[in-house]
């Protein structure tokens, strides 16, 4: 009799750990689980921020690219204004779009001008009516290839007409004087566009500056 109870015994506590071992192994199989679920939902979060990051960069590299085509088309007709002596002034944009100028009158804007202003898309470079910047920023390489734009940045000029009603004087810039004398009345103001991509093409930027400068027909040197 005894012994029937010792082997009763001894089969009661076989089962009871094996009873333990099973929930110990699924314990373990939902931590596991668990585990697994917070390692995806990590990685899901930071796939998203380095996308985020990534979008913030792009749109950064495409509006610097644009403030350089402004700066770009500015320094076009600077050292055309004031430095050149032979070469010929911009022509208005009439049957070409290569090194000219879009006249604004009466206020109407070019319809090519303002295609260019306003198109949300990036415009074919052969037909947009632009001018390439003169740096080649789509071809950076080396420790500079990080600032590598999809495109080089594309400017327009547009002539907006006198900065000055005659008989009237005021400063075309901060670094001019008042032109109340001969040559009052001989700048223009000119309206430069520039539209950028950034790294990629997923991305168009357009930045814009209006400026006083001596008008294309003139080479007088600035005051």
């Amino acid at each position: 009799m005894q012994s029937k109870n010792t082997s009763l015994i001894l089969m009661s506590r076989s089962s009871a750990r094996s009873n333990q071992r099973g929930a110990v192994l699924f314990i373990a199989l939902v931590f596991l689980v668990l585990l697994t679920l917070l390692g995806i939902m990590a990685s899901g979060t930071s796939i998203l921020q380095e996308r985020m990051t990534g979008s913030v960069r792009n749109a950064q590299l495409g509006m610097m690219g644009a403030e350089s085509g402004v700066r770009a088309g500015e320094a076009k007709i600077w050292n055309l204004a004031y430095h050149a002596t032979t070469s010929a002034p911009l022509p208005p944009c009439v049957g070409t779009t290569t090194d000219c100028r879009y006249v604004v009158t009466n206020g109407k804007v070019r319809a090519a001008a303002q295609n260019f202003r306003t198109n949300k898309s990036w415009l074919d470079p052969s037909s947009d009516g632009g001018t390439a910047s003169p740096d080649n920023l789509a071809g950076l390489s080396g420790g500079d290839e990080t600032a590598k734009l999809a495109s080089n940045p594309r400017f327009i000029i547009e002539d907006l007409g006198p900065d000055v009603p005659p008989g009237a004087g005021r400063r075309g810039g901060s670094n001019q004087q008042e032109r109340n004398g001969v040559d009052a009345g001989s700048h223009e103001f000119f309206r430069i566009t520039a539209r950028s991509q950034g790294g990629n093409d997923a991305v168009v930027r357009v930045a814009e500056s209006v400026f006083s400068a001596t008008a294309p027909n003139t080479h007088s040197e600035a005051p």
